[in-house]
């Protein structure tokens, strides 16, 4: 992509480059009051492609400026957010236990299915769930 950017401002640039040398012819040129006489045509053209360009340039550090800006803020509040999850104060294990008991959080289909998990043996006799995984 960035060597098309340059190919096509190449490409601006040559095209620029012949308008200013088949034009040479003298002007007037007025702008803001002032007045200036005998100022060549391509002279005018290539000034106005370098403001031009400088305005471009101008517009594209600002968005870069505040492109930075951004991610450094950004930073600064992931920096914090991890800071406060790994606080010193609170382990992983009581953040666990505060949450939900070890029950209900390591068993499949609730307490319901926890319970009739514990107990040693289904109602036909046969042995639980647990008993033969042991």
């Amino acid at each position: 992509m960035s060597q098309l950017v340059v190919f096509l401002a190449l490409a601006f640039s040559i095209v620029i480059a012949i308008f200013a040398v088949q034009n040479t012819t003298p002007v007037a040129v007025q702008f803001l009051g002032f007045r200036v006489e005998g100022v060549a045509v391509s002279v005018l053209v290539l000034i106005s492609a370098a403001l031009g360009a400088a305005a471009i340039l101008l517009l594209g550090i600002a968005r870069e400026v505040q492109w930075r800006w951004r991610q450094r803020s950004l930073s600064q509040q992931l920096r914090q957010a991890r800071l406060t999850q790994t606080s010193p104060e609170e382990s992983p294990s009581q953040e666990t236990k505060a949450i939900a008991p070890p029950e209900t959080a390591t068993s499949i289909g609730g307490p319901a299915a926890a319970e009739a998990r514990s107990s040693s043996s289904s109602p036909e006799g046969t042995p639980s769930v647990e008993e033969t995984r042991r």
